[in-house]
């Protein structure tokens, strides 16, 4: 009797942990592809470096794609937990994730078409340097545009995560608290730059900064202790079937 009332545990623990793993690979990848091309790609001199330093920048890429692939798993980890205490929430979540993965692949790959713009733009004559620009401009443009949209998408699918572990206190209420805080602030920064609001490099960071080093708490926390046992536990003696 006793194997069976701690089997939902067991297995929502094992959840927790490739949930908590999961967020390490989609936060730590995420910056150690983007210290890789990031100097190639996303500098004003792009046309001239790009070509000439394309491993990096391939390798880069490649590092963020693992991020890109851990996107989407979290939430199908997390919904049979989530699901018990609301399958809307649940649900939602997995769709905005599925969302932001399928942005998230689109900008990488248009980032890595400049590396084509800037072979082209190195081996052309003089008259057709200003054309060749303003078509790596017109990319630099959709991504900055696409980029706005997917930290839009990501900071509403997270706010629904953040919102579910604060009402069914499976984390701890301060992580929710949180993350609810830190992806306000994340959101708050994508508007702006929708308006054309520039902010300094300082306050941006303080403004991105925190929901990374929330995600990487939490993940600790999860990898570590898992749910509560006491949340798990109350939402699996709701749904079970009465007699």
């Amino acid at each position: 009797m006793n194997t069976i009332m701690e089997k939902p545990t067991e297995i929502y623990r094992k959840n927790a942990v490739m949930v908590g793993i999961l967020f390490i690979i989609a936060t730590a990848f995420l910056f150690v592809g983007g210290s890789l091309y990031g100097p190639v790609l996303d500098t004003p001199d792009y046309l001239q470096v790009a070509y000439p330093n394309r491993l990096s920048a391939i390798i880069g890429m490649l590092i963020e794609f693992s991020c890109i692939l851990a996107i989407p798993l979290i939430p199908v980890f997390a919904y049979p937990v989530l699901r018990k205490h609301s399958e809307t929430l649940a649900l939602g979540y997995v769709v905005f994730r599925l969302f932001e993965a399928v942005l998230f692949v689109l900008v990488d790959i248009t980032k890595l078409a400049l590396i084509k713009v800037s072979q082209l733009y190195l081996a052309a004559e003089s008259s057709s340097v200003g054309l060749i620009g303003s078509i790596g401009d017109t990319i630099q443009g959709w991504n900055e545009w696409a980029w706005i949209f997917y930290v839009l998408i990501f900071g509403f699918g997270a706010l629904i995560f953040y919102f579910a572990l604060y009402q069914s206190k499976l984390l701890p209420r301060w992580i929710s608290i949180w993350g609810l805080i830190a992806i306000v602030l994340m959101i708050t920064s994508a508007l702006l730059a929708m308006f054309g609001v520039e902010l300094p490099d300082a306050i941006f960071g303080l403004m991105v900064i925190p929901i990374a080093v929330q995600e990487m708490v939490m993940a600790v926390w999860l990898i570590l202790k898992g749910f509560n046992r006491d949340a798990v536990k109350k939402v699996h003696e709701v749904d079970k079937p009465r007699h």
